[in-house]
């Protein structure tokens, strides 16, 4: 009875510390992925070292690429662990020191052998999304385990906001780094800040001393046979989860022409790369802007309504670069991709969880992750291969007329998970 009151007080401080720890690694982790940042600075990089218009539109989704595809096998491994954070701190750490592996790249190929490192550089950073996919699983329990439910929501709001708060400084270091030193050394400087930040963030995540580690391997986790053989099942029968998946799929396509906004914003106006600073502070803004409503509209009105913002402003930037170039209009455009990006990031993941009945969730996201990749290698391509055989305009159009497309399909065939949980017994109320 008497060491009662003293092993409360020290849990509920070591919950505290993994709740600021998991903040600040995640503002760190997010502040330096602006110095690399998919929509602006990846593209201007493959430009430079003279990638076509199809490697181009390809490179930045390879980091969603290979994020995704391997959690549905890492998952099966996870569920065995009976503590998870060595496992996460590995995967962390392979995934940062793939982008100091790139910075040392820039460095040591001679520039007159461009096509060697845009080679290496797209298989490095494909390495590092598959790193950081791979220990996604393994972070998200750890998160779950040692953060309360009724705190998860302020955590993750207040890591998008700093991190954007962060985004604008990294964004005007951006600029002033590509304007100040040669090419390639001064992208190998931005990884190199990227690099930095996100060590610091590692650091700090392994100093966290609570976790609540299982019993033992969960001997009862299903198969990847049995994941597999549930997946025609669900589709077939979950309807409206099917119909979810359908407008996903066109939520995805609508964005075929994001590693084209930075390129075409550059060429039209014959601006130099260090104006990828200035996109990327805009679309840092755009990103804070969102911040600020997109968590709460999603507790309140449910996250589909912010997955049709998503299709909405990533709609108006396709948009606008049908009229006459102006530096306003450029930087309107990249604070609606900002907001269609973090509208999409708030939603994605917790909607799904709503669609998915007690005991299927990891299923429910491993079908969705696994469906969707192929969309999300394969819509680059289309928009790379537009790019190439009739220019940047006929890729913006498609992307405006997809993301209409998009809006209607989830504003008509998509219904909400929570008007589903009161009336259909295949949810759980307590999801």
């Amino acid at each position: 009875m008497a060491q009662q009151p003293t092993t409360k007080p020290q849990k509920s401080r070591s919950r505290d510390g993994n709740y600021y720890g998991v903040l600040i690694d995640g503002a760190f982790y997010f502040t330096a992925a602006t110095f690399a940042a998919p929509a602006t600075v990846i593209p201007a990089f493959a430009r430079e070292l003279g990638a076509s218009a199809l490697i181009i539109g390809l490179a930045p989704t390879l980091y969603s690429l290979g994020w995704m595809l391997p959690q549905l096998f890492s998952a099966h491994y996870v569920q065995r662990l009976t503590r998870k954070k060595p496992y996460i701190l590995s995967m962390m750490g392979a995934q940062r020191l793939c982008y100091l592996i790139i910075a040392l790249l820039t460095w040591l190929i001679p520039i007159d052998r461009p096509q060697v490192l845009l080679i290496t550089f797209l298989a490095v950073y494909l390495l590092a999304s598959i790193f950081d996919g791979t220990g996604t699983p393994a972070w998200l329990e750890f998160v779950a385990s040692s953060i309360p439910e009724r705190r998860r929501g302020s955590l993750f709001a207040a890591r998008t906001f700093i991190s954007c708060i962060c985004g604008l400084v990294a964004g005007w270091l951006t600029r002033l780094t590509l304007e100040q030193s040669p090419f390639p050394q001064n992208f190998g400087l931005l990884f190199l800040w990227a690099f930095l930040l996100f060590a610091t963030g590692w650091t700090v995540f392994a100093r966290l001393t609570w976790e609540q580690p299982s019993e033992g391997p969960n001997k009862s986790a299903p198969s990847l046979k049995d994941y597999l053989r549930r997946v025609p099942g669900i589709l077939t029968n979950d309807s409206p989860f099917r119909r979810f998946v359908l407008a996903m799929m066109l939520l995805l396509l609508g964005q075929m022409g994001l590693a084209f906004f930075s390129v075409y914003g550059l060429e039209r106006m014959a601006l130099p790369a260090s104006y990828v600073g200035y996109f990327t502070i805009s679309m840092t803004t755009g990103q804070m802007l969102a911040a600020l409503f997109a968590g709460r509209l999603g507790d309140a009105r449910g996250h589909k309504i912010n997955l049709q913002l998503s299709c909405i402003a990533m709609g108006a930037a396709a948009f606008l670069t049908s009229l006459p170039p102006k530096m306003s209009l450029t930087v309107i455009i990249f604070v609606l991709l900002g907001i269609a990006n973090t509208t999409y990031g708030v939603s994605r993941l917790p909607i799904v969880m709503e669609y998915a009945p007690e005991g299927l969730r990891s299923v429910y996201a491993g079908i969705v992750n696994t469906l969707l990749a192929p969309v999300v290698f394969l819509t680059p391509m289309i928009g790379g291969w537009l790019v190439e055989v009739i220019g940047y305009g006929a890729v913006f159009k498609a992307a405006l007329a997809i993301n209409g497309l998009a809006i209607v399909f989830f504003i008509f065939l998509v219904q909400d998970p929570r008007k589903l949980q009161r009336d259909d017994t295949i949810f759980s109320q307590n999801l």
